[in-house]
């Protein structure tokens, strides 16, 4: 039985394409990764609040905060 090493460089096989191939080429990876990808930021900011919980309270007041600019930015365009 015959034995052959291929070896590739995706990143210039990459390069070489036509960028319409290339946009959708980084289009699938998009579809197929944003699980993993989300999953990460969702446990990135569960690690943020553990370490810096928000209390009702605040929470309250930021949405009051920001319910106040949207109301201000808004009012003049009825």
């Amino acid at each position: 039985m015959s034995k052959f090493t291929l070896e590739l460089n995706i990143k210039e096989l990459i390069e070489k394409m036509p960028i319409n191939k290339r946009i959708e080429l980084v289009r699938e990876l998009e579809r197929e990764t944003w699980a993993k990808r989300l999953d990460q930021v969702v446990k990135k900011i569960r690690k943020r609040f553990r370490r810096h919980p928000l209390s009702f309270r605040k929470i309250t007041r930021i949405c009051e905060e920001v319910r106040q600019r949207h109301y201000e930015r808004t009012k003049g365009s009825h």
